[in-house]
């Protein structure tokens, strides 16, 4: 049976919905009280035990077909459900260590996983994350509502030791529900404006609006081996320092929206009309859109090489030299007018027609978006994640995908069909590759859609000699041009002085001394001047990295590995090293000196 992308119709949203928020003491290990708001239905209740928690949300028939929002799932579902009965009657579904969503059904007066119950008509619960839509603290809800957060009591985290900490407890509490409640009910409101259908997530959400309104053509998926074939050329966005150390009074730029920009101005292979030749020749490189299989030869002499390589630990780096591997016709072409020689073709996907499916999508919230900005309408954020959320989910693989499902939730059956499972308490790590691939699984879009990026930045990197760049942005000390218009460069931040580590980590200091802090794996926010500190602190007995001790939240798969709860407050010793391993640096990294790297050689 073909896979058929095409066209669907927008369906409402029809579930009771509520904002849900715990609180907790001793390093998280204790539930202190929650709260359960619904203000459509003049729904609030306090709870103050987790048991209470449970028996309302089974018990209580507003609950059946219901969605109870969180921000940060994880924290409230399992402070509330871990080591409980109920718990294993509950579906989860994980992205890594964070738990997208929770569901179960009712039957009998009790949790039920569907798959028990051989019947259709059985009504749900379904937990979800607020920040699988946005990725906004309470408090940054809060503002966009115009309801702020309030200040932290000082028993916060504790549990509270009189009626004035109680209330001061409560009220916090219950604020924070009312926000995430507030919140989700004008998301789903603003998808459905825009004509969306809600789902789990923001980036299906988006899809939904594709193929709602803008989808004007169905496209055939090709066989699984042609699609693998097709990600190979799908790489992310380019992370480089070109140069490390302390600097001053440069210009941080970025693009704006560069993916939804590239999507709109660019053409892109019309999946129906592939064809596959292994031919040895670059002659459909230069005259079809598409992807092959090459060796390519990038020169020495050039700074910035401009295709990635990825290497056996999957790392992706820009190296001159023999390099191999899948590209987008594209970069090869880009390559090839910039002096790289293609000394071997293996194999090529070419496209015999071309399309522009993504341009009413783009135009049309683009415009809504400049729209919504003027009027200062909170809708303005909405249009903008919903148009930059789309690409990413024609990527969406389905190959060696792995969930965390309680024991009762398996059978024999998944786990015969699962590539590798494991088992942590009772909890079962199913690692599985789906039976097909989702019918939106077009990766030779995906590839293109970052090749475009990737290539305007590129562009952007030889005019301005940057000191780094990332996916979207660069800091440089060229004063550039500048335009509010959708993919050309904005000046972002005036840099008054900041370190360059390596990719991922570095830190900020603007003119207006606001700070810009980024240290990638690191669990807490540093300051600029913890940052120097950080860079004058010794280095380890090796020589090699900085060491920072800092509490954090154990995540899920983490918890279950140590034998501690989800969340539980733990103290951890992180190492990070100071070198850079994608690029070539004249010696070791000095904070005080501006180094100058060269490019890797394979």
């Amino acid at each position: 049976m073909l896979n058929i992308f095409k066209n669907t119709k927008q369906r409402l949203f029809n579930k009771r919905v509520f904002g849900f928020d715990i609180e907790t003491a001793n390093n998280n290990k204790d539930f202190v009280m929650a709260s359960l708001v619904n203000k459509d239905e003049s729904y609030e209740k306090l709870f103050y035990s987790a048991s209470a928690v449970v028996e309302e949300i089974k018990t209580n028939p507003i609950f059946r077909n219901s969605v109870v929002f969180a921000t940060n799932l994880s924290f409230d579902f399992f402070g509330t459900f871990f080591n409980k009965d109920e718990s294993k009657n509950f579906y989860t579904l994980f992205r890594g260590s964070d738990l997208l969503l929770a569901k179960s059904h009712y039957y009998k007066g009790d949790f039920y996983p569907k798959a028990k119950i051989k019947t259709k008509a059985l009504k749900s619960i379904l937990f979800l994350d607020s920040l699988n839509f946005a990725k906004l603290s309470v408090s940054k809800m809060g503002n966009i509502l115009g309801m702020p957060k309030l200040e932290h009591p000082d028993c916060l985290g504790n549990h509270p030791q009189n009626e004035n900490e109680w209330k001061g407890m409560i009220e916090y509490n219950l604020r924070d529900s009312y926000i995430t409640y507030h919140f989700m009910k004008f998301l789903i409101s603003s998808f459905e404006t825009l004509g969306a259908t809600f789902k789990n997530t923001l980036a299906s959400t988006s899809m939904s609006l594709f193929k709602n309104k803008y989808l004007d053509a169905d496209y055939i998926q090709p066989d699984e081996a042609l699609l693998l074939e097709q990600f190979e050329s799908y790489y992310g966005g380019r992370t480089e320092a070109f140069k490390r150390g302390h600097f001053k009074n440069y210009n941080y730029y970025d693009f704006n929206s560069l993916y939804p920009s590239v999507m709109r101005d660019k053409e892109y292979p019309d999946p129906n009309s592939l064809r596959i030749t292994f031919k040895n020749t670059k002659d459909y490189i230069r005259k079809y859109h598409g992807c092959s299989n090459v060796d390519v030869f990038v020169p020495s002499s050039m700074q910035y090489p401009i295709l990635p390589h990825r290497t056996e630990s999957g790392k992706v780096i820009f190296a001159t030299g023999n390099i191999s591997g899948w590209y987008t016709h594209i970069e090869l072409r880009e390559a090839m007018n910039q002096g790289c020689y293609i000394s071997k073709v293996y194999k090529t996907h070419y496209f015999t027609k071309t399309c522009n499916p993504f341009k009413g999508f783009v135009n049309d919230l683009y415009n809504l978006r400049l729209q919504f900005k003027k009027a200062n309408n909170a809708m303005e954020y909405v249009v903008k994640i919903t148009m930059n959320s789309l690409y990413g989910k024609f990527g969406q693989k389905f190959l060696n995908r792995d969930n965390w499902v309680h024991e009762s939730q398996i059978d024999i059956n998944d786990l015969a069909s699962a590539d590798t499972f494991e088992r942590k308490g009772d909890f079962i790590r199913i690692n599985k590759s789906w039976s097909r691939p989702s019918s939106f699984c077009i990766p030779i879009w995906a590839s293109y859609v970052a090749a475009y990026g990737r290539l305007k930045l590129h562009a952007a990197i030889l005019l301005t000699d940057p000191i780094y760049c990332d996916t979207d942005s660069l800091i440089t000390n060229r004063i550039l041009p500048e335009s509010s218009e959708l993919g050309e460069l904005k000046l972002e931040m005036k840099v008054k002085e900041g370190i360059v580590v390596r990719p991922k980590f570095y830190a900020l200091m603007s003119d207006d001394d606001e700070e810009y802090v980024k240290i990638k794996g690191l669990g807490k926010r540093l300051s600029y001047l913890e940052f120097v500190g950080l860079m004058h602190s010794p280095l380890n007995e090796f020589g090699k990295t900085k060491q920072i001790k800092y509490d954090k939240f154990t995540k899920f798969k983490e918890a279950l590995r140590r034998d501690f709860i989800p969340n539980e407050i733990i103290q951890v010793h992180k190492e990070f090293s100071l070198e850079d391993e994608k690029r070539v640096w004249p010696g070791l990294f000095e904070e005080g000196k501006l180094q100058t790297s060269s490019p890797l050689t394979i």
